[in-house]
């Protein structure tokens, strides 16, 4: 019996709970609870066979959503940072990505709900899910409709690297973003909404987070930007600050800073309070 895929077995026994399987040397449990339909003794079904809670081989008539001859986009349903982050499988036991394989930096692992390709492997007589090699997803998703330039698409941050972030859309478009075309950091598994500057001469997008509003703003306005992304997204400077203040935090006049504040509110990227500036969540 092959672990992590499709074994045609036969009903041997059957008891209260469970139907014993067998492929004519081994045999194995298939729980009534995931059960098509009731078998007989003689029939011969296709199972999956993983391991269950217990650490015990298990059949199951459901089909997961990867398998150790496939691959897909499998969301993030529990973390635990001693072994990693467990994905939906589409079975009763949920696929772990271990921890070795993930950034070393916590603030890069994915979060709850967010999404990650992958296929499975076996280790150790036990299942684990593993990343899909950048090389090896463009020879799996090959998307048949073209990215506009100019236009946004929802696309999954895959892989993090020293340059920037590579995306992926669900379709399997390839999207480049470098680190310059960043406002902040990002997570693997995150979906973000890319802009598309051009397309490379090797089929490979390249695109930016920065909004388009953004790009249109002043240098002390992108300054203030800077600053309130570089401190968890607020400042406790505004418009009342004393101008000694703020000549000694952002290098600029008080009338200066007045300008910039409200160019960033008018542009939406900012909520005024009376004691601090927030940077507003981008949609």
């Amino acid at each position: 019996m092959n672990l992590g895929t499709y074994n045609e077995l036969e009903v041997v026994r059957i008891s209260d709970i469970a139907y014993i399987l067998s492929d004519g040397d081994n045999e194995i449990f298939l729980h009534k609870k995931e059960a098509l339909r009731e078998y007989v003794a003689g029939d011969v079904i296709n199972v999956f066979i993983y391991v269950d809670n217990l650490n015990r081989p298990t059949a199951s008539t459901k089909h997961p959503f990867v398998t150790i001859d496939s691959s897909g986009f499998l969301e993030v349903v529990e973390i635990n940072y001693e072994y990693g982050v467990f994905l939906n499988n589409g079975l009763i036991k949920d696929l772990l990505l271990s921890k070795d394989d993930l950034p070393l930096s916590i603030q890069s692992w994915p979060v709850i709900g967010d999404e990650l390709y992958v296929t499975m492997k076996v280790k150790k007589e036990q299942l684990f899910a593993k990343f899909v090699p950048r090389k090896i997803i463009q020879s799996i998703l090959k998307p048949k409709e073209i990215l506009e330039i100019g236009n946004t698409y929802d696309a999954i941050v895959m892989f993090l690297l020293v340059e920037g972030l590579v995306c992926f859309t669900k379709a399997g478009h390839e999207i480049f973003v470098h680190y310059n075309n960043t406002r902040q950091k990002y997570r693997l598994g995150e979906t973000v909404n890319v802009r598309i500057l051009k397309l490379n001469e090797n089929e490979e997008y390249v695109g930016t987070l920065i909004q388009q509003k953004e790009l249109m703003l002043e240098d002390d306005a992108k300054s203030l930007l800077q600053y309130l992304e570089n401190h968890s997204g607020q400042m406790r400077f505004t418009d009342a600050s004393s101008p000694e203040e703020i000549q000694a935090a952002f290098h600029m006049s008080k009338s200066a800073f007045k300008r910039a504040l409200g160019t960033l509110y008018k542009s939406g990227l900012v909520e005024l309070r009376s004691d601090k500036t927030v940077l507003k969540q981008k949609s």
